[in-house]
């Protein structure tokens, strides 16, 4: 049996670790990520693996370049990243059996004669190996139906989308025959290319939902957890225990210091009196621990050297590295290899070091030392707030813009801030972030939300960060068509801030900024030609906090004609994105207001596209005129969504208050119909929503609803179906911490049962937290 091993990744999210050495080479124990999958092939009866390489790949070429025990391997260098199929299809030319794709960076158990036998009896062409995920988001999701048949597949998706738990492993049986759909030299994926085209024309996939060991040491945090499963056993460690939980490759250094099972420790250790090791810490070769240190919950490589009365918790110690003396390490913080940390220094929790750098003496080490950046960022519902666990300082603003930068193809970026004076700082760092990285800024000035977002679209830029102090710091960001940006765009953003991954243009290479201010009266205008016949006769009166919007408003209104009257009382928020009214018999909310345009739409004969979460009974409307309904997403993990996107850039209703009142006055003035006459044709349908927390993965919202349905296509989120005559949507937010319900029925007693009924379910999961 033949296999083929894909290791041609950068390991990107493993940096500092994978600044010099490939991602299948770090060390689990002593021994690397790649020698525990060439002994799980040897275990499987493989006999021969190909390597697909592209990484650093001299380093895996020398070290096995007479094989392993008795696995012959062949070595496929890719001078242009082919993608996971192009790779394999490289690699297993010739094949005439099915054969082992397998990752080169994931630990796992997979007993793999079993899931041959499986890919064999199913008549499958190709196997994929899944296994349950708590987190989805960073893996494939893989959707089946009863008879464990691939439907579909989601990469990396949100919360929103993450309704499964079925995570693609990347460990496949392919059939030779599968080998003749991929392209020679085009880069082409598993995922995203192969298996989408073997769906479209009906090629059997089927998954083995293993319930195995697998971890993709994808990141530091992944990559500790692996070092602690080898210790709890759960993959079969490289030496014996020496004692219960103690893993001594050579036997125990002497002296007198103390041992906290489970702990590994290699050949060459020195540890001084007073240490304390473990628990769950791993001493790799050739290393001194000093005198009164402590390692614990942490992996120290390859000939380091600790120096007394050191605290290292929870971190990662890359090879070669000198802590001085009493230097503290914290949750997740690493040291890239060759570092030297000076006395009585301080490392945060999460803070990278990169390999070679040094830390001045009593040093409070708060930012990733690269060029100078800082943590982990976080990404809300709507950009990136304080609330995220963050302080929104001007330095965090500089690197948000420059990572912003990389998102764009153009280059170009618009910026804009609420009017205060905080939110103006936070500006200004921002596009000393985007110039810095070469990019181009379009400074839109003092602006509202929704007018901010209407210029990023109507000048066609594709990125707009839009600054807020005036309650919490927070930054807004849109993409194009001033719409949310994608799943792959926050985590290019969150990447690029993490690993300090900026890009620091030349002199020549600065651009000019570029003063759009002026701009902003195209809003204005576009405005007014909402109501290509006027509004006279109409009367209004106009309510909103934010007396710029206001201001506006009322000024376009009146060039328009209208009068100042209670007959109908318009009630923006703050942000221009959200309108109420009130006339004489009541309220009417934003769901009914953006009801009506979509009516009238429909009924002109043009299709119409709104968020994902607007109400079902859109569809219905929409069918009696022979027109269609787009939904587009919040976050969506890949272009299903496109079609939408493209549309919505052209109708801004759903997302701008004032549009949608001029919009909304035009109707009633060329139709000759009150508010209230229009209100009459829509159906009686009534919205009840509301955001809840919840104590368990979102993923299992499917399993505690009780609604098993299969999406087959990736346009969703969250879960839909109906229950006592009335309709329910649950979408998780991107926090995955809270969930929004949305119910619909035909009477307002109704809806609000169906939400009550539905929110008792998720919070007695909540309180169980069994899942």
């Amino acid at each position: 049996m033949k296999a083929v091993i894909m290791a041609g990744g950068e390991g990107k999210r493993l940096r500092p670790l994978t600044c010099t050495l490939p991602k299948p080479m770090a060390k689990i124990l002593g021994k690397p990520i790649i020698e525990y999958i060439f002994d799980l092939l040897i275990s499987g009866g493989v006999s021969e693996a190909g390597i697909t390489l592209g990484y650093l790949p001299h380093v895996i070429e020398k070290k096995y370049e007479c094989g392993y025990k008795n696995l012959k391997i062949d070595f496929i260098r890719e001078d242009e990243p082919l993608g996971t199929a192009g790779g394999v299809r490289n690699a297993a030319e010739g094949t005439k059996e099915p054969f082992i794709v397998i990752s080169g960076d994931a630990l796992c158990g997979f007993d793999l004669n079993k899931i041959m036998a499986y890919h064999k009896a199913s008549g499958a062409m190709i196997t994929v190996v899944a296994v349950d995920a708590s987190d989805p988001r960073e893996y494939g999701i893989v959707k089946v139906d009863a008879e464990n048949r691939v439907v579909g597949f989601i990469e990396k998706p949100s919360w929103s989308q993450a309704v499964s738990n079925l995570a693609n492993t990347g460990v496949y049986i392919v059939n030779p025959e599968c080998l003749n759909l991929i392209p020679r030299g085009k880069k082409y994926d598993f995922a995203a290319d192969l298996f989408p085209l073997m769906l479209e024309r009906n090629m059997p996939i089927y998954c083995y939902h293993s319930g195995d060991y697998w971890c993709d040491a994808g990141n530091i945090e992944a990559y500790l957890k692996c070092q602690h499963d080898a210790l709890d056993g759960k993959i079969i460690p490289p030496i014996n225990a020496t004692a219960s939980g103690v893993y001594a490759k050579d036997g125990l250094p002497k002296g007198d210091y103390s041992i906290v099972p489970p702990v590994y420790i290699g050949s060459d250790v020195e540890i001084f009196d007073g240490a304390v090791i473990g628990p769950y810490a791993v001493i790799d070769d050739g290393c001194s621990i000093g005198a009164g240190s402590k390692i614990r919950h942490a992996t120290v490589l390859e000939n380091c050297c600790i120096g007394e009365n050191s605290a290292i918790t929870g971190s990662l110690i890359c090879s070669g590295v000198a802590l001085k003396k009493r230097v503290s390490m914290f949750e997740n913080s690493v040291a890239g290899s060759g570092c030297v940390i000076g006395d009585d220094s301080c490392v945060k929790p999460g803070i990278h070091i990169w390999p070679g750098k040094t830390v001045g003496s009593c040093s409070n080490v708060l930012t990733n030392l690269k060029y100078g950046s800082i943590r982990a960022q976080y990404i809300e519902e709507n950009g990136m707030c304080e609330s995220g666990g963050i302080r929104l300082t001007p330095e965090t603003c500089v690197h948000l813009g420059a990572a912003v930068v990389s998102t764009a193809p153009s280059g170009k970026i618009a910026v804009a801030y609420d009017g205060t004076k905080t939110a103006e700082v936070m500006q200004l760092a921002i596009m000393s972030g985007i110039a810095d990285a070469g990019g181009a800024v379009w400074n839109f000035g003092e602006c509202f939300e929704a007018q901010f977002n209407f210029l990023v679209n109507f000048c066609g830029i594709e990125s707009g960060l839009f600054a807020l102090g005036k309650n919490a710091r927070e930054v807004k960001i849109c993409g194009e068509g001033g719409l949310t940006v994608t799943r792959n765009t926050e985590r290019e953003i969150e990447s690029r801030m993490h690993g300090c991954e900026f890009r620091h243009a030349e002199e020549s290479e600065i651009k000019e900024i570029a003063d759009m201010s002026s701009a902003k009266l195209l809003y204005g205008q576009e405005l007014i030609k909402t109501a290509p016949c006027g509004l006279q006769g109409i009367g209004v009166t106009v309510r909103c906090e934010n007396e710029i919007i206001k201001t506006l408003f009322w000024g376009c209104l009146s060039k328009l004609g209208v009068q100042r009257s209670d007959e109908i009382v318009f009630e923006i928020d703050k942000t221009g994105t959200k309108l109420c009214a009130e006339n004489a018999n009541g309220r009417i909310e934003h769901e009914k207001l953006i009801a009506l345009w979509c009516m009238n739409e429909l009924k002109n004969g043009r299709d119409i596209s709104v968020p994902y979460y607007s109400p079902d009974y859109f569809d219905s409307i929409a069918g009696s005129f022979g027109r269609k309904v787009y939904r587009y997403l919040t976050t969506p993990a890949d272009d299903s969504d496109a079609a939408a996107r493209k549309l919505a850039s052209k109708q801004v209703y759903t997302r701008d208050g004032l549009f949608l009142a001029v919009k909304l006055l035009s109707v009633m003035k060329e139709s000759g119909l009150s508010l209230d006459e229009l209100l009459d044709e829509l159906p009686e349908k009534y919205i009840v929503r509301k955001t809840i927390e919840i104590n368990f993965q979102p993923s299992y919202i499917s399993a505690v609803v009780g609604e098993k349905e299969i999406n087959t296509k990736n346009n969703f989120e969250g879960i839909k179906f109906e229950r006592n005559g009335g309709k329910l949507l649950i979408i998780p937010q991107r926090n995955g911490k809270t969930v929004r319900i949305f119910a619909e029925a035909d009477t307002m007693e109704a809806a609000s049962e169906l939400c009550a009924d539905v929110e008792d379910i998720l919070n007695s999961a909540s309180d169980n937290n069994n899942l």
